[in-house]
């Protein structure tokens, strides 16, 4: 059951991506507020693929896996805002700001986690092979 389970998250985040990056531009050939509508769509696949990856992982499992999904949700969130903030036309809105920074802020962690784990690692690396 659970091999099913990721063969089917995957092809959400699949049809995520088709929706996105092939029917977004076919449909609209300019970002535009309709566009963006659209694309957050295909955002929500994306997520909800991830989110049901991360329920079938084996337990035990380090935390790259969990880290490299945080950083494609938070940077193509980040993408999307700025994207909005863009096409909207108003950066100096109170609400936009904050929803820049607060993403800006965890997109930024998440990157920080993965090189965090990534030198304990190869920290402990001649510790595996004494």
């Amino acid at each position: 059951m659970k091999r099913l389970d990721r063969i089917l998250a995957v092809v959400l985040i699949a049809l995520g991506c088709v929706h996105n990056f092939v029917a977004a531009p076919m449909s609209y050939p300019e970002l535009t507020a309709r566009a963006l509508w659209f694309i957050s769509a295909g955002l929500s696949l994306w997520y909800a693929g991830f989110i049901n990856l991360l329920r079938t992982r084996p337990p035990g499992h380090d935390d790259r896996f969990l880290g490299w999904l945080c950083v494609l949700t938070n940077g193509s969130m980040l993408l999307f805002v700025l994207a909005y903030a863009a096409v909207v036309g108003n950066w100096t809105d109170p609400q936009a700001i904050a929803f820049i920074a607060v993403v800006a802020v965890l997109t930024a962690t998440s990157v920080l986690q993965l090189a965090r784990l990534r030198q304990r690692e190869v920290a402990a690396e001649p510790e595996r092979s004494a």
